[in-house]
């Protein structure tokens, strides 16, 4: 069972165990971050990285410099929440080398 922590109007420390109701709805919380929650963090992640990626070659495309290479490669950056959509997913495209902390999936590296 889970404990609360109450401080009562002396200021004294009180840890209680959750009531029926309140530890269900703790767990439901707890699986709903262990569902759900964990994915979006990972999701927004990916996200960030495909949005950091195309902002700096925003430059190529507006200097009209661009490959048909860095092309396809932006758009598939473009393409990623619906290329890769569950958990396992998000895990491939955020691994990192562990001597180098680099991301590693091919999907990253620039043209």
């Amino acid at each position: 069972m889970t404990n609360k922590t109450i401080i009562d109007e002396n200021g004294k420390v009180n840890n209680l165990p959750l009531t029926a109701e309140e530890q269900a709805e703790f767990d439901a919380r707890q699986t709903d971050w262990e569902t759900s929650g964990r994915k979006n963090l990972k999701l927004e992640s990916v996200r960030l990285i495909r949005n950091k990626k195309l902002q700096e070659t925003d430059w190529l495309v507006t200097s009209e410099k661009i490959t048909d290479a860095e092309k396809t490669w932006r758009e598939n950056l473009r393409k990623i929440p619906q290329d890769y959509m569950d958990e396992a997913s998000y895990d491939l495209l955020l691994a990192r080398d562990p001597d180098t902390k680099e991301l590693t999936h091919s999907i990253w590296s620039k043209p």
